[in-house]
Parts: structure tokens; C-alpha cells; sequence
């Protein structure tokens, strides 16, 4: 390495004044553009960046705001009388689910809809319905909850997952399982 440095003073030396001054100037140049290039431009680049991802989150925190007030809303007019613990024998969960979810959402939303059953103690059995969603919007899914929610029964969330999807930001998959106990 001190050999090349040496040779390279060596050839510069031998260079008119002129020419040393042309080689300066290029070489003033290229370190302006390599600084550019490698530090100033990415920080600037992270900083754009930052900011969009900051006026974004803005903009889901006012959307969750907003669903935290209706929330709020919801629960303070929901009835203050305690909910059945057993559905009655001729209660159809997936028929219920069914009907929520047709009137909550669009029909291309629902992915899937499986039905399920198992036997508890005492003679007692817990019917299951897992709804999975795709592509539906926070409103819609609230209100489906609210709807499933309200109902008279004993029919509980079990279960409850959502996703953000990365081609919507706005749109979400969610998968959703509820359930309810009836006497055998």
C-alpha cells in the first residue's frame, strides 16, 4: 500500500502545475459527490420517510380514536341486565353468525365460515362457528362484534385475530371464532 501511494506521488509530481491543479479540483468534485451520495442524500431519504410513516400513523391513531369513542358509545347504551349463560336447545350458532356477518359485511368478505361442537361436563356442549374475513375495514368488523355482541344468548367471542393486510393498509384479514353452551 505504501509502495502505491509512493508511486502515485511519484506521477503527480511529475505533472505540470497546471494539471496538478485540474487533478485537485477533480478530486475536490468527486469527494463532494461521494458525500452527496452516501451520506447526505440517505439522510435525507430516511428523514422523507420518516416523516410519511409519521403523517400515516397520525391518520390510523385518528381512525382508532374515533372507533374507541364509538366503542365507548356502544358499551355505555348496552344494557346493564347479566347475559344467559346457556343458549337455549334449539339455537342455531352458525345461523346466527351467518346472519351477522351477511348484515356487518360484504359478501366477498367472508372467506370461510366452519362450524364445530364438543362435549363439556355435565351434560352441557359448546357449539363453535370460526369465521375467517378477508379484506374488510375496522368499521366493519366492529360493528360485526356489536352485532354478535348483542345478542339476548349466551354467545361469547372465543377467540379474536386480526391482521393488517400490506397491499391496503386500510383493510384488514381477521379471523373470528364464537361460541356458545347448550344443554344436551
Amino acid at each position: 500500500m505504501r509502495q502505491l501511494l509512493h508511486s502515485l506521488g511519484l506521477m503527480v509530481s511529475r505533472l505540470s502545475p497546471r494539471e496538478q491543479r485540474l487533478l485537485a479540483i477533480f478530486g475536490g468534485l468527486l469527494a463532494v459527490v461521494a458525500l452527496w451520495s452516501f451520506v447526505i442524500a440517505p439522510v435525507l431519504g430516511g428523514r422523507e420517510r420518516i416523516a410519511g410513516e409519521i403523517a400515516t400513523l397520525s391518520e390510523d391513531l385518528a381512525d382508532l380514536e374515533k372507533l374507541a369513542r364509538q366503542i365507548r358509545s356502544a358499551q355505555a347504551g348496552a344494557s346493564d341486565k347479566p347475559r344467559a349463560t346457556e343458549s337455549e336447545a334449539g339455537f342455531s350458532l352458525l345461523a346466527f353468525v351467518d346472519k351477522a356477518a351477511r348484515a356487518s359485511l360484504r359478501s366477498e368478505s367472508i372467506a370461510a365460515m366452519s362450524p364445530g361442537q364438543r362435549a363439556l361436563d355435565q351434560g352441557r356442549q359448546e357449539s363453535t362457528v370460526e369465521l375467517r374475513l378477508s379484506s374488510v375495514t375496522l368499521p366493519e368488523v366492529v360493528e360485526l362484534l356489536r352485532s354478535i355482541e348483542s345478542e339476548e344468548g349466551a354467545v361469547y367471542v372465543k377467540q379474536f385475530q386480526v391482521k393488517k393486510r400490506y397491499d391496503d393498509p386500510s383493510r384488514f384479514d381477521a379471523s373470528l371464532v364464537t361460541a356458545t353452551v347448550t344443554r344436551i
